[in-house]
């Protein structure tokens, strides 16, 4: 509304620029926030599910006829 004061008031100003809807500037910036963030969340989940395991310690007890056996680790 200052804009259009301004203008009622004889002062030099553009009043089309306070007519513009700008709920379509708003949804624009919800929208593209929201992929951001699922860009972001798809891809930290993918490093997770690469790199999530990589290295943990692991044991494996393997049992044979006559003995038992325990490999001692780690995972690719």
């Amino acid at each position: 509304m200052p804009c259009n004061q301004n203008c009622e008031q004889g002062r030099k100003c553009d009043c089309a620029d306070c007519n513009v809807d700008r709920s379509v500037d708003r949804a624009t910036v919800v929208i593209a926030t929201l992929l951001v963030i699922c860009i972001l969340s798809i891809c930290l989940g993918l490093y997770k599910l690469y790199n999530g395991n990589k290295g943990q310690e692991c044991q494996i007890e393997v049992q044979f006829n006559d003995s038992k056996a325990t490999y001692i680790g780690k995972t690719v």
